[in-house]
């Protein structure tokens, strides 16, 4: 590591030969003027010169992107020699206001060699993006550059401009052996033309504050508009993405700003406590908060304070993960019917920050449970503030962020996959895109989040039980290394309930399936993907992908592969215990990455028709079944994300609707398109559905029976000039499932991404929305009936279902629900010797030998006995 410069060392540096820097432009020999500003204005100084080493910058600038930039030695090193990499104020920017600004920086080479050569540093002003907001700047957006392109070494010199290199006026500057050169940029008004700013930019021998050459050019004032930042590699990025002046790596000291047209915005600071995180499951809360990459000698603590009358009272401390950058809480007997305002905090400089909360009250009382169902957010349009504010407006009692937070092109950088210390860096970079756009609603609800394939940067991942990837993805096994896929799992899933076998799956990777029941609602978590089969070398070859099938003579029958599996032996051992457990709770959910059945016919913006995808968990067959088997039993609605494709399903086993209800939620912002065309016309669909052939009963690219109750297909071609139009048009939008227990039914909504879901009349959702589910007994058409429970109305009886073949003592549940009303008369969907429980409070009543029949009357001879 190179050794660190203070000040004085800086200096020494930054002229090898002092001489060398003589004979360059006009006035290079003077001392460089100081720009005409009221030096009573406060300066507004870089935060890294009062900082401790570290791989974060602080909370008042943005680093483009954060694993190619470090404070060392009180500078802003750019490690990586690359094309645009650029630091960004948050707490300030340019205002519209057409008056005087100044700045400057010292700029070195990070190996302290004499600067000639490849690369370019200086300043970008205006930064604007194709959305107002500043954060949507840090991503998207494109400024006026104001720095100095390095020649060749063999030159010895570089130019000095305003817009290019190429520009007319680009002047030489001749910096021989210098190791360091100060830029100061400043503008003022020009006399006598209101919308115009002239703009000058002189290089300095920061040693003796000699003139080395300027350059002055007038623009449009309201171009100047928007964020300011140091560059490093002024050029493009991206995969086609060159620097205008080759690439070098470079340092940052001493960028001060001052000046009337800047305006302070402490409130957009970000950081050190990023947001946070929480669950509340029978009586334990758990709170992660989020921190930044920390130094050797910055405090590894953060503390949780509830708030008790007018007074913070520290209730717990946590370690921060020295990887993750997470500091997780845990508090057992949370009393959950009470709301508690909380702060996390953090010593940064001396001084606590905190970012605050509240733990809201379980709405388990309450008659209606709403959850967001929200997931494949490419962030396009980041950091999509207005549609974070109109969900905000909806008050969701639960967040579930089923998967794909981001994509591996968020950001605007692409991917560092090694080494490891920085591909978390660039993983810290995205997952901080993802809290920063739903901070505020996650700071005030519970949520969860499943990662899925993108979060741990594949394009598809069967995850083979946490196995390494040994040859082709659609192998099996994870891509990035075990330690990196724990940062993501213990970022984004730390603060769920405990997963009921907490034992590390292969390569000790955390597993985080399991429970939480909330509001009167219970959920399964399921982690779909880390078990699931990979189909290369097991289901039957087709050419091409080993995931993609386009033959059209495809047999499914053929890839139903004995031995594959989608959820694994722990987590089918989980659901089974879940449908049985019913404390706490009305009704029952599952979540997840992506739903049990084929949807998509047709994808990408190529239109490509597949006639089956292994990706979907459709596949394995007998798996998927036997999964869909035990979600039945509970009358659970499914929800999930990943399709692209916004559809409600009612999955099928033996036939069509004998199953339970599935949401593929609409993507936040999509990227890759997909649409569901089937070639034939759906069975038996409604009346009101008759022009809607894509609508009714199918049998999907896996041969299972799936009834298509509402689906949206988005344009084939959707605007490119409008962001918010095109997301729009892409089928964006918003997932809302409205739990209303008394009535023991789900409302599944679904909003396009413009539409305000809060006042909005019903109309507005897509086409075939809202969709009303009856939670309960969901497995088709009964051949009879047991005879009729019956209660008082103040009771909330749990009613389980068991049946057994005539020969055999085994019995299985069937289903298990909390029945709406006074009175339940059970189905029964096969002949077979029958057992009702009948839990009451305090005591259980027994029905055994049952038979099906037509309509019974409750027997007087039962078993009761009191509950244990």
């Amino acid at each position: 590591m190179p050794a660190r410069l203070n000040r004085r060392r800086f200096v020494q540096h930054s002229t090898i030969c002092a001489a060398g820097a003589g004979g360059a432009a006009a006035g290079a020999c003077a001392n460089a003027a100081q720009p005409s500003l009221n030096r009573d204005e406060a300066k507004i100084e870089c935060p890294w010169t009062k900082q401790a080493d570290r791989d974060w910058l602080g909370p008042d600038v943005w680093a483009n992107p954060m694993p190619d930039w470090r404070v060392s030695g009180q500078e802003a090193e750019c490690i990586n020699a690359a094309p645009n990499r650029n630091v960004q104020w948050l707490s300030c920017d340019l205002s519209d206001r057409n008056e005087p600004f100044a700045m400057q920086v010292d700029i070195r080479r990070v190996s302290k060699q004499r600067l000639p050569g490849p690369g370019s540093a200086g300043f970008t002003i205006g930064i604007a993006g194709p959305l107002d907001d500043f954060r949507n700047r840090l991503v998207f957006g494109k400024g006026l550059a104001a720095g100095l392109a390095m020649s060749g070494p063999q030159r010895g010199g570089a130019r000095l401009f305003i817009g290019g290199p190429a520009d007319e006026s680009a002047v030489d500057v001749p910096l021989g052996d210098l190791a360091a050169v100060q830029l100061q940029l400043t503008g003022a008004p020009v006399p006598g033309s209101p919308q115009r700013t002239a703009l000058t930019l002189r290089a300095v021998n920061p040693l003796n504050q000699r003139l080395l050459a300027e350059t002055t050019r007038q623009v449009d004032s309201r171009q100047l508009r928007g964020n300011i930042a140091v560059t490093a590699n002024y050029g493009a990025t991206g995969r086609r993405g060159r620097a205008i002046a080759g690439v070098g790596q470079f340092a940052f000291r001493n960028w001060t700003l001052t000046g009337a047209r800047l305006d302070r915005h402490p409130d957009r600071q970000f950081g050190p406590v990023f947001f946070t995180q929480y669950t509340v499951h029978r009586g334990v809360l758990k709170l992660t908060a989020q921190l930044p990459p920390l130094g050797p000698t910055d405090s590894a603590q953060a503390t949780l304070e509830l708030k008790q009358g007018d007074t913070w009272k520290s209730v717990a401390t946590a370690t921060i993960d020295a990887r993750a950058r997470v500091a997780t809480f845990r508090v057992s007997d949370w009393d959950a019917t009470r709301a508690a305002p909380y702060r996390v905090g953090y010593d940064w400089g001396g001084a606590p920050r905190y970012w605050e909360g509240s733990i809201r009250q379980d709405p388990v009382d309450a008659p209606e449970l709403v959850v967001a169902d929200i997931s494949c957010n490419i962030h396009s349009a980041f950091p999509n503030a207005e549609y974070a504010a109109r969900l905000l407006k909806v008050d969701p009692d639960l967040m579930a962020f089923t998967g794909d937070q981001f994509y591996e092109s968020t950001g605007g950088y692409g991917v560092v996959r090694a080494p490891l210390d920085r591909a978390v860096l660039d993983y810290l970079h995205k997952w901080l895109i993802h809290g920063w756009t739903w901070r505020e609603l996650t700071k005030n609800r519970p949520s969860v989040a499943l990662p899925d394939d993108h979060d741990v940067y594949q394009g598809n991942i069967w995850g083979e039980g946490g196995a390494a990837r040994q040859a082709t993805q659609e192998a099996g096994g994870y891509t990035m290394p075990a330690e990196w896929v724990n940062v993501v799992h213990r970022t984004q899933t730390s603060h769920h309930p405990d997963c009921p076998d907490p034992a590390l799956v292969q390569q000790g990777i955390v597993a985080y399936y399991g429970p939480l029941t909330y509001g009167g609602v219970s959920f399964a978590i399921l982690a779909d993907r880390m078990f699931k089969t990979g189909p290369d070398g097991v289901a039957p070859q087709t050419g091409g992908r080993a995931d993609h099938v386009t033959d059209p003579a495809f047999n499914p029958v053929t890839a139903d592969v004995p031995g594959a599996e989608l959820l694994g032996t722990r987590q089918m051992k989980f659901l089974a215990e879940w449908a049985e457990d019913w404390d706490g709770a009305t009704l029952k959910a599952v979540l997840s990455q992506t739903v049990f059945t084929s949807i998509a016919t047709t994808h990408g913006a190529n239109r490509q028709r597949l006639r089956a995808d292994y990706d979907t968990n459709a596949w394995p067959q007998t798996a998927r079944n036997e999964a869909v088997k035990l979600i039945r039993k509970t009358g659970a609605v499914h929800l999930a994300g990943d399709q692209h494709l916004p559809a409600v399903v009612r999955y099928g086993v033996e036939q069509c609707n004998d199953a339970t209800v599935a949401f593929a939620g609409p993507a936040v912002n999509v990227g890759y398109p997909r649409w569901w065309e089937p070639e034939v016309a759906g069975r038996n669909r409604l009346e009101s559905q008759a022009e809607r052939k894509e609508l009714g009963e199918f049998e999907d690219a896996f041969g299972h029976p799936m009834t298509m109750l509402a689906v949206f297909n988005p344009a084939v071609q959707p605007r490119a000039d409008n962001v918010l139009q095109q997301m729009q048009e892409k089928g964006s939008g918003f997932g809302i499932v409205r739990f209303q227990k008394p009535a023991r039914k789900a409302v599944i909504e679904c909003w396009p991404y413009l539409s305000e879901p809060a006042t909005d009349p019903t109309g507005r959702q897509f086409p075939g929305w809202p969709i009303e589910v009856k939670l309960g007994v969901q497995q088709g058409m009964p051949i009879g009936f047991l005879p009729t429970l019956r209660w008082q109305p103040h009771e909330a009886p749990l009613v389980k279902v068991f049946r057994r073949d005539v020969s055999s003592p085994h019995e299985e549940l069937i289903y298990a629900l909390r029945p709406a009303g006074v009175e339940f008369e059970p189905p029964v969907f096969t002949a077979g010797i029958y057992r009702v429980q009948f839990e009451l409070p305090g005591r259980v009543v027994e029905l055994r030998e049952l038979s099906a029949g037509e309509r019974q009357p409750l027997r007087v001879a039962v078993l009761r006995r009191e509950q244990d």
